[in-house]
């Protein structure tokens, strides 16, 4: 497996290796870019609550890419130039193996290393942690023709896909936005890579985006472009520390109503000035809405200046400094709790059922290997 870095991309990359070992025996190895020790990645893998003793984590060295992207360029970028320049790196620590692997599994940002399976006689599948959502839109918005395009994102009218619900102006990525920016050039035309793999891994299931799915599914809708199966395997989470349950955030949630309690998070690096987070503060305490905020320390620098480096962008402080006076913190998380447990489930599961089949398609293709090798 070949991972971002990033507590987001980390963190559903583990739980997939440790599913992949602890559930259908294989020996899984995860290669992640080392990062700044004080990050929060660094101080994740060193930890106990990791977990990780079921799988294998090869550190690859982060490459200098301060010749080949703009210090300014969006951090999008920056994450796919530096997986870009470590496909070399991860090609010999391949070639190195004792075991040869019978599958590649690469997220979003890993794509330039699907040609690796050809060259090493692997199956490659795409892992794409967020939803099935996105992956609908990264695969739909090549093949809209200019005109279709220009409905969307200069009219700001809904864009259709076959068989989801149409997708709004207003929640589209900027990514998708402007045709002449270099996060447009570079990851709009991630979507014909996709078929060129053996499989795409989603970390959702059925009841979560049942409509979706069955048109990624449908070879007469969305499965027509993605042309490779579709495996929902989520949901893809840390399992919860019994010492940690007693936390007074829990016991107020677990307090709430059903459906109550918006969850605010920023992602893996995402930050607020100290003027932006006292305008989101205010906003949320007069909406009246309940709430939990993961707030990090305002910073001065890019708004994902804590993405690389826990210490960068010149975080402060005393947060809660710069929280207006009578905030109270409100939360979201509950609905799909035992839809979500079904679907992880031994016992005809539907995540378990999806790496069953691709666990079954690797040990095939181990077997093709040895009998061609017998034959030799």
């Amino acid at each position: 497996m070949f991972a971002s870095p990033g507590m987001g991309h980390i963190i559903p990359v583990i739980e997939l290796g440790k599913r992949l070992a602890g559930s259908h025996g294989f020996h899984v190895t995860i290669f992640v870019l080392e990062t700044d020790a004080a990050s929060a990645q660094s101080q994740f893998l060193n930890s106990p609550g990791c977990d990780a003793a079921l799988v294998d984590v090869v550190g690859l060295p982060t490459p200098d890419i301060t010749g080949l992207v703009d210090p300014s360029a969006f951090f999008g970028i920056k994450l796919l130039v530096m997986m870009r320049e470590t496909i070399p790196t991860l090609r010999s620590k391949i070639a190195e193996m004792q075991h040869k692997p019978t599958a590649l599994i690469v997220d979003l940002f890993g794509l330039d290393a699907i040609p690796l399976g050809a060259e090493f006689n692997m199956l490659t599948y795409i892992f794409i942690a967020s939803n099935a959502r996105f992956l609908a839109v990264a695969l739909y918005f090549p093949t809209l023709d200019k005109d279709m395009e220009e409905e969307h994102v200069i009219k700001k009218q809904p864009m259709v896909m076959p068989g989801c619900e149409p997708v709004r102006f207003e929640d589209t990525l900027e990514t998708f936005l402007d045709p002449n920016s270099q996060l447009y050039q570079e990851f709009v035309p991630f979507g014909s890579v996709f078929p060129t793999a053996d499989g795409i891994i989603v970390n959702t299931w059925d009841d979560m985006e049942p409509k979706t799915l069955k048109s990624l599914q449908n070879p007469k809708l969305l499965g027509r472009i993605a042309g490779v199966p579709v495996y929902p395997i989520g949901p893809l989470s840390r399992p919860v520390d019994p010492s940690k349950t007693n936390h007074p955030v829990l016991d107020w949630l677990n307090k709430q109503p059903d459906e109550s309690v918006l969850y605010i998070s920023f992602g893996s690096g995402g930050s607020l000035s100290a003027k932006q987070l006292t305008e989101l503060a205010w906003g949320l305490e007069m909406s009246q809405q309940r709430f939990v905020w993961v707030v990090r320390p305002p910073v001065d620098g890019s708004a994902c200046s804590a993405y690389f480096s826990a210490n960068s962008g010149e975080i402060r402080d005393g947060t809660p400094d710069y929280l207006p006076e009578g905030d109270e913190m409100r939360k979201k998380i509950k609905k799909l709790k035992d839809t979500a447990a079904e679907s992880l489930s031994c016992d005809g599961g539907e995540a378990h059922e999806s790496l069953s089949r691709i666990a079954d398609e690797s040990k095939h293709l181990l077997e093709r290997v040895r009998c061609m090798a017998r034959g030799a």
